[in-house]
């Protein structure tokens, strides 16, 4: 009896008649979706002159072929044939889509243009192919989303599956920007890609959001190369969870509970059932924000080509949003600090997505809410719910107006006051600097010439960061605010810390001095290392605000001598141990406070015991 009851179960969980044959059947179309899409990547990333090497175009129809041939095999195996394409309605789409797209070009091929130069196989030959890679593309993208998805229902730790994330980013877009088309190389020189440490140092500052550069982006990098780093910065901004959640949404699927519990920690919502509508206004709130920023940049690149303006306005609005610093301008925004869609268009999108999604969802519920409750008011119909600010609302938008008001006196005020700056900087310059030196990595002026004293104003700003749950970095806005009232509350000799009429838990206050140890101990730790590799001492505050910058994913970076009577940026000053050491900490920036949050979330275990106090000296 034992035999046929397992027989049974195993009908029951996985309806076919080789379960084991049809798990490896599985792996092989994972594996020819892996092989495929990276033929395609490489496939176009060696293209030149409109020539696909046509070894490239062999492997997405073969891979595709597999995919179809298992999915077939499959289906005759399967003992529940009704429900098969309900319960495989990805593979068997792709598959019809990609026969029906075969019909189609072996029909019209004649009349397609060959979009390969005249290559090998003619236009219908390519059209199997194009057809092969657009299909692939998209079917190994959503299986991948899906295999995240799977992976975090799995009971995996949110902190690793955000490590992961990251470094998975990190990886690809390495290995994008190494394809020689995304580099742009002048007439006469082999056709290469990017090295390897470029590349590496790159997709890690987009993927980062911090904006720190070993090469210059506007030149070193092609149209294309560009596109990837953007892409780079708007995802890792966003974070590798929130659109794999959104995706799962409007999929018409509940995000699970695991997904919320990192959800919950990154982005701040205030239940479960507000999830799926805090995603929804996550992106619609950056993509529109974002689309604004565009269309208010347009002036500002008023004498480039229509094409050029547009890009250019898209990437600078997604960088700003995003904290990420990038910028295709020759000298960031040196000299245009007075121009309107500088000091308030860039410094608008900043400061708002350096705000916080939980925040912005808080205020914008606050704000609709009373806006339905004085129209009901107008109509005698008592309003159902009433909302309020929560303290973690109020504690950012209070610090992060105190910062931005504090930064800009304190560098103006510095500035105009201190040696060898007769003229001083305009408040303007000011203003931008005090908004981007929290994560944003823009600047108005050349950093090299500040004073000391600002710098170090500069290197404060970028410890404490953005806001929790936001694209920028830092330790947050939110914990300087804890500290803040911890401070009065031991001025004012009061046992609990308080604000705004609530009480911050004690764990709460535990787990902001933890944030604030393993930052400062990453800065300093960054800066020890820079400055023992570099063997520069007299460099030594350039190089803390260059670590201050990395690991507060800031992006910005001073100017040193570089011994031929001029000057040039730290980072590119660096010597390659240095360069992976910025590379180390700016990675830990943005996913170590993250990361220790995530691991501090839980409320862990209980004890049965507690041991006697006992009074230690504090000074």
């Amino acid at each position: 009896m034992k035999p046929k009851q397992n027989i049974s179960k195993t009908l029951l969980s996985k309806p076919t008649l080789h379960p084991h044959r049809a798990v490896w059947l599985r792996r092989t179309d994972a594996v020819a979706q892996l092989a495929g899409t990276t033929a395609v990547v490489v496939g176009h990333g060696l293209r030149r002159s409109g020539i696909i090497p046509w070894e490239f175009g062999v492997v997405p129809i073969f891979a595709m072929l597999v995919i179809t041939a298992c999915v077939i095999v499959r289906f005759r195996w399967s003992l529940a044939k009704r429900s098969f394409s309900r319960r495989h309605l990805g593979t068997v789409l792709a598959v019809g889509i990609w026969v029906v797209g075969l019909i189609l070009v072996t029909i019209f091929g004649p009349i397609i243009p060959d979009t390969n130069g005249a290559g090998p196989g003619g236009p219908r030959w390519w059209g199997y192919v194009h057809v092969s890679e657009l299909i692939l593309v998209t079917y190994s993208i959503a299986g991948a989303i899906g295999g995240l998805r799977k992976f975090a229902a799995g009971g995996a730790n949110p902190a690793m599956l955000l490590v992961t994330s990251f470094l998975i980013l990190i990886t690809l877009g390495t290995a994008a920007l190494m394809l020689p088309i995304c580099r742009n190389i002048p007439l006469g020189e082999p056709q290469s890609g990017a090295t390897f440490l470029n590349a590496f140092f790159t997709a890690t500052s987009a993927s980062c959001v911090t904006g720190l550069i070993v090469v210059d982006t506007p030149t070193y990098w092609s149209r294309v190369g560009q596109i990837v780093i953007m892409c780079l910065f708007q995802i890792g901004g966003l974070g590798i969870m929130t659109f794999g959640a959104f995706f799962a949404v409007i999929a018409g699927r509940n995000v699970r509970l695991s997904e919320f519990a990192t959800l919950r920690d990154l982005l701040s919502p205030e239940g479960v059932g507000n999830v799926r509508h805090l995603i929804f206004a996550i992106l619609g709130f950056t993509f529109l924000a974002e689309l604004i920023g565009m269309l208010l940049l347009l002036p500002l690149f008023e004498d480039l080509p229509l094409r050029q303006r547009l890009f250019q306005s898209l990437f600078h609005a997604i960088s700003a949003f995003c904290n990420a610093g990038f910028s295709l301008t020759e000298n960031s925004f040196v000299g245009m600090g007075h121009l309107w869609s500088v000091s308030g268009v860039i410094a608008a999108l900043v400061i708002i997505g350096g705000l916080g999604f939980g925040v912005l969802y808080n205020v914008s519920s606050v704000v609709w809410t009373r806006v339905l409750t004085f129209l009901k008011q107008r109509t005698f119909r008592v309003p159902r719910q009433r909302r309020r600010l929560r303290l973690e609302t109020k504690l950012v938008l209070l610090s992060t107006f105190a910062l931005l008001l504090g930064g800009t006196l304190s560098i103006y005020l510095l500035e105009r006051t201190g040696p060898n700056h007769e003229a001083g900087i305009s408040i303007f310059d000011a203003w931008f600097q005090s908004v981007t030196f929290r994560t944003a990595g823009f600047n108005t002026v050349d950093l090299g010439l500040m004073q000391p004293s600002t710098k170090l104003i500069a290197i404060f700003l970028m410890v404490i960061g953005a806001s929790p749950g936001s694209t920028g970095g830092g330790m947050k806005t939110i914990v300087f605010a804890v500290g803040a009232v911890g401070f009065l509350t031991v001025i004012r000799g009061r046992r609990k810390v308080e604000a705004f009429g609530r009480t911050i838990s004690e764990t709460t206050v535990n787990r902001a001095l933890a944030i604030v140890f393993a930052f400062m101990f990453t800065v300093m730790l960054t800066t020890i290392l820079l400055v023992i590799f570099e063997g520069r001492p007299e460099l030594f505050l350039d190089h803390m605000f260059e670590a201050a910058s990395a690991v507060g994913t800031v992006g910005v970076s001073s100017t040193v001598p570089n011994g031929l009577g001029g000057f040039i940026s730290t980072t590119f000053s660096l010597t390659t141990p240095s360069q992976y050491v910025i590379i180390m900490a700016m990675f830990l920036g943005r996913v170590g406070p993250l990361t220790l949050l995530l691991a501090l979330a839980g409320d862990g275990q209980k004890s049965r015991y507690e041991y006697p106090t006992e009074r230690v000296t504090l000074g």
